[in-house]
């Protein structure tokens, strides 16, 4: 501690010994209620033993924090504070301001602090937020709901007025969503002695366990006394209680707050620890006699531990897990239909349903489940139309159901539902910032249904706005989330990029996307879903290269691409994407870069193709970008065929693609529609063929697998073009 530190505290410490008193509560008398159980809070917390008698920047620890001052008398319109209020104020070493909007309304209150802070400047003045919503001053419509009084928001101008710098007071939340009573407690201690509220409330927890054993030992030994036997019972209670209370209070900032200081990390296991330890506290108790407020605990914990084993590929233990959240937020929505915060509860429940429904191909389940996920969303907000929280919630039940239109092809609506997304959070981006990531993900999905239909300048637009908005975001370099979506962002810019004939442009997209996911990937090896994104990543990458005629650096990658598909195959065979997309594009692009013996790739594309044709039969939803992956392996397997001499087989092949692909006259499926031509090309269909051509001519559509099409059409070959060894049709 250096000399200046040592002075200061020195200055901490005689400051408090000539203060009369630990703190003045400044209140509004609508909130007498609170300010008297906060009151009788810090005056009977005693500070751990360990902790009492040790030096701080406040000064010496306290064994208890008494007296407290708490004014009881009303501020006339136009009165000077009485002499009584002007002494305590000038006897407290900090002033603890309960916030709500009656107190900041309260002339009283402001000028209880302004006085304060003259006296002793701002930094021992804090705040304890009991209703309302801080800074809502700010917010267009929502200004009735400020719960800091000026003094608070802004600093004392030289003449004692509470005009200068807007303020960012940080502050305890009493609110159920917020800290709790026990929690936003310890942080108004911890910031009165000077200690860590981690520590505080480590060795608070501590120090009341070793409460509990005591007292059951004392209970043990005095059982032959009913009176102390009777005493002992009631103080078990009551410490039973507060220990609950404590715990919930913990809970809620282990899946709430530590959730989030963790999740920019990206680490799967920390997290995973801390859902399990809350699922293991639960499963301790009697479910039949936990409140509702443990239960919405538990359900908050099974949310973080399913979305846990969603990442690792566990798609099985996830959807377990989100339907035992679902059962019991939806019993808890049934207890008390119009309680914001249950609906809201279930709400996450079910999303979280039809996400995992929509990974494993059950798409009916996974639309049905988002339009009971926006049924709730807009029935918080009719309850309550200026919480910008649960118009949020609208935005993001729109996003997800645009993409669920989206997977069944239906690009239009798709893009009606997101615009409807992107306008609602722009508008709430403008006053929360960090709302941008999600925006961001918004223009992304656009970007795929605008290349859906063909439109690939907005296309590339849209990823540019995503890319923008994810740049933009604070500590981007640190950020595992946001470093994950920027490499999305340049997967797509490359894949879109090469839909366009702009190969060197592809290629710079995919070198920096392969090399971001290999980054993200080596940070946290258990989450499969950055997997997925790298193996995506070395698939695009490989086609850019096959489009620049570089095969062996092709198969390099291909290689690699495949070792990631088939472990995130063998981790969980129910998701669709490794089985059907990943695969399939895998061996579709080994068959293009194959300069050897084929044999094997003949044998693995035929087992592939039965594979995906028995999911289908049993039911499993194949979306467009799934059918599509399936006709490029049969179109490569076709040419393997053919090119052995086994074109009939081969053409049966290139007919089922023919017979598989639904194209109308209005489509603008591109890729969808090469594929479709080169299969009736390779089987004569040359009229078909040509038709087909000409429309994607019309186009911005220039894929280099277009650009061979048209190359093996002027030709003249006709199905020959396919093979490596030409053969007469039989």
């Amino acid at each position: 501690m250096g000399a200046k530190q040592e002075e200061h505290t020195e200055e901490r410490r005689l400051a408090a010994e000539d203060a009369k008193y630990w703190a003045f509560i400044s209140y509004s008398h609508q909130d007498v209620k609170v300010a008297t159980t906060l009151q009788r809070s810090l005056e009977t917390y005693r500070l751990p033993r360990k902790l009492v008698g040790s030096v701080t920047a406040e000064g010496v620890v306290p064994a208890v924090l008494k007296p407290v001052f708490r004014d009881r008398d009303e501020l006339q319109a136009g009165a000077d504070l009485k002499a009584t209020v002007q002494q305590a104020l000038q006897g407290s070493r900090f002033l603890i301001v309960v916030c709500t909007p009656a107190a900041a309304q309260s002339s009283w209150v402001d000028r209880e602090i302004v006085e304060f802070k003259k006296l002793h400047g701002e930094a021992h003045v804090l705040a304890l937020i009991a209703d309302g919503e801080p800074n809502a001053s700010r917010m267009s419509g929502r200004e009735a709901e400020e719960c800091f009084p000026p003094a608070l928001r802004f600093a004392l101008t030289p003449e004692g007025r509470s005009e200068g710098v807007a303020l960012e007071p940080i502050a305890a939340d009493l609110r159920q969503h917020g800290d709790g009573q026990r929690l936003a407690t310890l942080k108004l201690i911890a910031g009165m002695v000077g200690v860590g509220v981690d520590e505080l409330v480590q060795r608070d927890a501590s120090r009341r366990a070793r409460r509990m054993s005591l007292l059951a030992l004392a209970a043990v030994a005095g059982m032959a006394v009913m009176s102390v036997l009777t005493w002992m019972a009631v103080q078990a209670r009551d410490d039973a209680q507060r220990q609950h209370a404590q715990a919930e209070g913990l809970i809620e900032f282990m899946v709430g707050e530590l959730r989030k200081k963790l999740e920019p990390v990206g680490r799967l296991d920390v997290l995973d620890s801390v859902g399990e330890k809350v699922l293991t506290h639960y499963a301790a108790q009697d479910e039949g006699r936990l409140d509702a407020t443990s239960l919405g605990h538990r359900s908050r914990a099974l949310h973080l531990v399913g979305e846990i084993r969603q990442l690792r590929g566990n798609l099985g233990d996830a959807m377990t897990a989100f339907e035992r959240a679902a059962d019991t937020t939806q019993a808890l929505l049934a207890r008390s239909p119009r309680d914001e915060q249950r609906i809201f509860d279930h709400a996450q429940s079910v999303y979280w349903v039809g996400t995992v429904a929509r990974e494993r191909g059950q798409i009916a389940a996974a639309e049905a489940a988002f339009r009971s996920y926006s049924d709730l969303a807009h029935g918080l907000v009719s309850l309550n139309p200026g919480k910008a929280d649960w118009r949020l919630e609208v935005a993001y039940s729109a996003t997800n159901l645009g993409i669920v239109l989206l997977d069944q092809g239906r690009a239009a609506q798709a893009i009606q539902a997101l615009n409807e997304a992107r306008d609602m959070q722009t508008a709430l981006t403008s006053k929360q910032p960090e709302l941008a990531f999600d925006l961001a993900h918004t223009h992304g999905w656009l970007s795929r249904a605008y290349a859906v239909l063909g439109q690939y300048d907005g296309a590339v637009a849209e990823q540019r706005t995503k890319q923008k908005l994810l740049a933009g975001m604070p500590d981007v370099a640190k950020n595992r989330q946001v470093q994950r979506s920027l490499q999305n962002a340049l997967n797509e810019m490359a894949r879109l990029e090469l839909a366009r004939g702009q190969i060197e442009l592809a290629q710079q997209n995919a070198l920096a996307s392969s090399a971001q996911a290999l980054a993200v990937v080596q940070s946290d090896s258990a989450n499969l879903f950055w997997l997925s994104e790298l193996c995506l990543a070395r698939i695009g990458l490989a086609s850019v290269q096959l489009a620049l005629d570089r095969r062996a650096e092709a198969r390099d990658l291909l290689k690699l691409a495949r070792q990631d598909a088939e472990h995130l195959i063998s981790i969980d065979s129910t998701r669709i994407d490794p089985k059907v997309y990943l695969r399939g594009a895998v061996l579709t692009l080994s068959a293009r870069a194959s300069d050897g013996d084929t044999t094997a790739l003949v044998t693995e594309l035929g087992d592939y193709i039965a594979s995906v044709k028995q999911l289908s039969d049993g039911g499993v939803y194949m979306r467009p970008a799934h059918r599509l992956a399936q006709a490029k392996a049969q179109i490569e397997l076709g040419r393997l065929l053919a090119a052995r001499g086994e074109l009939s087989p081969g053409q049966a092949q290139w007919r089922n693609v023919v017979e598989s692909l639904s194209i109308n006259e209005t489509s603008a499926d591109f890729d969808q529609l090469t594929v479709l031509a080169r299969a009736q090309s390779a089987l004569g269909e040359t009229a078909k063929a040509q038709a087909l051509v000409e429309r994607i001519q019309a186009s911005q559509y220039r894929h280099p697998d277009f650009a061979d099409l048209v190359k093996t059409m002027s030709s003249g070959k006709g199905p020959k073009a396919l093979t490596s060894t030409p053969r007469k049709p039989s």
